[in-house]
């Protein structure tokens, strides 16, 4: 056996072994969301009949956390059982909870775009204008009772230019497109569903699972995200636990940066996550913290 068999026979004993703790250390984090949604999940503006702001934000946010937690909950099954296109299709819902978590939590005034818009749109209160030429115009609506017309609508880029966190857009700028293109119908991500092992037989497969490594590592950097803002939804009894998962999911998230190699097109990326990490850092670190609803 060479040097290069050795040496490549180590990795690929390091990547599997970094699987397995990405996938142990995963759903310790749904473990430990899970139990957040249970004591804290509370719906408070139908609970007191108080629809303000604060009230607003507070069940908009759970409810956007709520969402990811499931979906990390199918995420985790799909990943044991070597589905990991699938797993990075609903790793763009789950990422897109993250943008509208940190997006509301900054922009607070702008709740009614993701609440009572999106229910007046649904009752038929509010209902999209139609130009002279007779094209719908999506991104306006009128108040069907005030005849008021407001914007519609808040787009992807408008979520991830809204966070606080510096490095957020810059990973966004390649890690959306990526798991975009697991989620449609796209020839760049052909490959994962091809089996190439026979040059003279190449067809399709289910069976490919390659890109496992891949999507429990997103998962697991997408995860740590959202549980760090969690910090900033009540005063958690868990603020211990919390911190601690999120600064062993980081390790890990470090380790898989130095032992992967990128494609020309993700060059960036290890830089990027490895300085949105020492951003997270700087948040799990910090002591005084303003909640979205405080409470007694």
């Amino acid at each position: 056996m060479t040097n290069t068999d050795s040496s490549n026979i180590r990795k690929k004993t390091a990547l599997l072994r970094l699987l397995t703790a990405f996938k142990r250390r995963l759903n310790e984090q749904i473990n430990l969301c899970q139990s957040i949604v249970f004591e804290y999940g509370t719906v408070d503006a139908i609970i007191d009949n108080d629809f303000s702001q604060e009230y607003v934000v507070h069940d908009y946010v759970f409810y956007c956390f709520t969402k990811a937690c499931k979906s990390l909950m199918a995420v985790s099954i799909l990943l044991e059982n070597k589905l990991p296109e699938d797993a990075m299709s609903l790793l763009r819902s789950v990422y897109e909870n993250y943008l509208h978590i940190i997006y509301v939590i900054q922009n607070p005034e702008n709740i009614d775009d993701f609440v009572h818009k999106k229910i007046g749109f649904y009752t038929g209160r509010l209902q999209h204008p139609v130009s002279q030429k007779g094209r719908k115009l999506s991104n306006q609506v009128i108040d069907t009772k005030t005849g008021e017309t407001l914007p519609y609508g808040v787009g992807i880029s408008t979520l991830v230019s809204g966070s606080k966190y510096k490095y957020d857009q810059a990973v966004h700028t390649i890690m959306f497109p990526f798991l975009s293109e697991h989620t449609h119908p796209n020839m760049v991500a052909s490959g994962n569903y091809r089996d190439d092992d026979d040059d003279d037989d190449i067809h399709y497969s289910y069976w490919q699972a390659s890109n496992t490594l891949q999507a429990a590592f997103f998962a697991l950097y997408i995860s740590t995200l959202i549980l760090s803002e969690s910090l900033t939804f009540e005063a958690l009894v868990e603020i211990k636990e919390i911190k601690y998962e999120c600064r062993q999911s980081m390790k890990l998230c470090k380790r898989f940066l130095t032992l992967m190699e990128f494609p020309n097109q993700f060059d960036t990326l290890p830089n990027d996550i490895q300085n949105r990490l020492t951003e997270l850092a700087d948040h799990l670190s910090r002591r005084e913290r303003c909640y979205l609803k405080p409470y007694t």
